[in-house]
Order: structure tokens, then sequence, then C-alpha cells
């Protein structure tokens, strides 16, 4: 499962659970275009990595 976490714009901490690294690439555009910040992924194995970072590496294999 992955794991995405930002910061809403009223500096709530949100967690969302995703079941496929496509679901968490479409979670991270999602929160990007409503204005989330810090927003980083964990995978399955415990990697974080910051949402551009991730949008970066996932995208290029689903664009």
């Amino acid at each position: 499962m992955y794991k995405v976490t930002a910061t809403d714009p009223t500096g709530r901490v949100l967690t969302f659970a995703c079941g496929t690294d496509l679901q968490a690439l479409d979670k991270v555009r999602e929160l990007m275009a409503r204005g989330f910040r810090d927003i980083s992924v964990a995978d399955p194995k415990g990697r974080q990595t910051n949402g551009t970072a991730f949008e970066h590496s996932v995208g290029l294999e689903y664009d």
C-alpha cells in the first residue's frame, strides 16, 4: 500500500492510503491542484519520496 501524506491549506496533515502507484500518482496530482503542500509518498517498502519526485518517476510510465 502507498501512503500519501500532505498538509492542507489550513495546516492540517492528512494521510491517504492508495493501493497502487497509479492511484498514488493520481492523489498526488489532485492534492497539488488543491493547494496542498509538503506532499510525500511512502511506498510499500517504506521508502519516502516527495510528491514532485514521485510524480516524475511514476508519471513517466503512465503519461
